[in-house]
């Protein structure tokens, strides 16, 4: 299986695709915050943000979609 990165900054950082937090992808993989959507993997800040976007990813996938806490 390939992995991309969604959202990816520095090495090891992504964005959050529901808040737009900088998450790390280490801990946030440690800490089971990360999902696959067709073939891209996302990490989350937390829980609440990877259950929302694991029930509507493609709400937060529009590109007019404006990521917000």
């Amino acid at each position: 299986m390939e992995m991309h990165h969604a959202g990816h900054g520095d090495a090891g950082t992504h964005t959050d695709p529901v808040c737009g937090m900088s998450v790390n992808q280490e801990v946030a993989t440690a800490k089971g915050l990360a999902a696959e959507h067709d073939g891209t993997t996302y990490y989350f800040c937390g829980k609440g943000c990877m259950l929302d976007f694991n029930d509507e990813p493609q709400h937060f996938l529009d590109p007019e979609y404006v990521p917000h806490m």
